[in-house]
């Protein structure tokens, strides 16, 4: 009887050390970057979703600020010279009135008064950018009274205004030609409906060109022809800058004599 137990005990044991799976080989070591690939699969990065691509992401550079539209830098075209404020004389000012700045200059607007060259000019290219800082509460620009004005051909005794004639800088009235300081009339063709649909937002460069030739004036805006005059008794003098009780600021001054 002992035997018989001892043997069925021994049979039972083997069946159930049969059964047992064997144990799993140890996984091998992975590099850091080996796990990092295993745990990305199909969009997913440690199980979870990965963020949607957008376009601000993409626009970044490697420094991670974020790539903007730029206008191509300035360079001076061919035969012409910069103006800069050494270059001016002043007239009704304060020493507030006008700064030179990196590219141009700047005017508080008060007192009124004005700039002038030093040189007198007769047939010439002068173009320039200039803009007004826009009021913060400004919503109908119509009413925008922002103002100054460049002058050509002053002539005589300096006073406010000079005689000469002025290309308007006031934003509603953008390029026309006016006479100033008692000047004879001058006879002009003005295109309002270029005007409105070249002129820049108050607040945005607005690029003039004003082209003399024997006291005949042409002017442009953002590249599009708005008045012209016919040549009158003023043909050569200063050219000149207005300050008229509105804060603006000229970029980029320059001239060719033709």
């Amino acid at each position: 009887m002992t035997k018989q137990l001892s043997l069925l005990l021994i049979i039972v044991a083997v069946g159930c050390s049969s059964q047992t799976p064997p144990a799993a080989a140890p996984k091998a070591a992975t590099s850091t970057s080996e796990a990092s690939s295993d745990a990305t699969v199909s969009g997913t990065t440690e199980g979870k979703p990965n963020p949607p691509a957008t376009a601000e992401a993409d626009d970044k550079p490697h420094d991670g600020a974020a790539v903007t539209a730029t206008a191509p830098p300035f360079q001076l075209e061919e035969g012409f010279s910069l103006l800069t404020f050494p270059d001016f004389e002043a007239f009704g000012a304060e020493a507030s009135t006008w700064e030179g700045t990196a590219d141009g200059i700047k005017s508080s607007g008060k007192p009124r008064g004005y700039l002038y060259s030093k040189q007198p000019y007769q047939n010439f290219t002068l173009r320039l950018d200039y803009r007004f800082p826009r009021p913060a509460n400004l919503k109908d620009e119509s009413k925008f009274k922002g103002n100054t004005g460049f002058l050509v051909y002053i002539t005589g005794e300096h006073k406010l205004w000079p005689v000469c004639l002025e290309v308007q800088g006031k934003h509603i009235q953008m390029a026309a030609i006016k006479e100033n300081g008692g000047a004879q009339p001058v006879t002009a063709t003005d295109d309002e409906a270029a005007r409105q649909k070249a002129r820049h937002a108050v607040g945005e460069w607005n690029a003039i060109e004003i082209v003399s030739t024997n006291g005949a004036l042409s002017v442009s805006l953002n590249g599009t022809p708005i008045s012209k005059c016919e040549p009158d008794f003023l043909s050569e003098g200063s050219i000149g800058i207005q300050a008229e009780d509105h804060p603006f600021e000229v970029r980029r001054l320059r001239i060719r004599r033709d």
